[in-house]
């Protein structure tokens, strides 16, 4: 046998898609290695920016601190990194309760209001009001004025005073509907 042996082709070809298979490797490695170099440098130019920004003391050219910060940070992040923030601050935002959460929550009777009873938010005496819509969070018994307690809601799951998890202590009104009591109501039209 002698030390110089051909090859079939199949293993030629084995061999080049090998081959194939590495350089791609190679090039998702070299793609990742330029994003983190990126980052990396992204974060230094924060880092200095920070520490110049801390050492010119105040105002600059007109601009507040915060004005000239959010230009300088909006011109060094890359846009992917800025839309993927934006995102987040959209999906913060829709975290808050159903609006069908807050119309279920039980009303308070009018007459049941002490003179001195006031919104927690807006603080608005609830009387001044002819006809007040006053709720009550289920577990912390705090009541608020149904405007503003469903904006508040709408924006967050806790409550504004105890910062209590209302979603957690949610009181599920169900309807008896018996099979029994179906039939009777149904045998009453014909």
């Amino acid at each position: 046998m002698s030390t110089y042996e051909v090859l079939p082709a199949s293993h030629i070809f084995r061999l080049e898609e090998h081959g194939i298979q590495q350089n791609s490797r190679d090039t998702r490695e070299t793609r990742e290695t330029s994003q983190e170099e990126q980052r990396r440098q992204v974060r230094s130019q924060l880092q200095a920016l920070f520490q110049n920004f801390g050492n010119t003391g105040g105002e600059s050219n007109g601009y507040s601190d915060s004005t000239l910060l959010l230009q300088l940070l909006s011109q060094l992040l890359p846009e992917s990194l800025q839309e993927e923030w934006l995102q987040e601050l959209d999906s913060d935002k829709k975290k808050g309760c159903s609006d069908a959460f807050a119309a279920s929550l039980p009303r308070i009777n009018k007459k049941s209001l002490k003179p001195s009873d006031n919104c927690s938010i807006c603080y608005t005496n609830y009387l001044e009001d002819k006809y007040p819509l006053v709720v009550e969070l289920p577990h912390c018994h705090h009541k608020f004025d149904l405007e503003c307690l469903s904006v508040w809601l709408s924006r967050s799951t806790t409550c504004p005073l105890c910062r209590d998890d209302v979603m957690g202590h949610r009181v599920v009104n169900e309807i008896d509907t018996t099979e029994a009591e179906l039939e009777e109501d149904w045998g009453m039209y014909g």
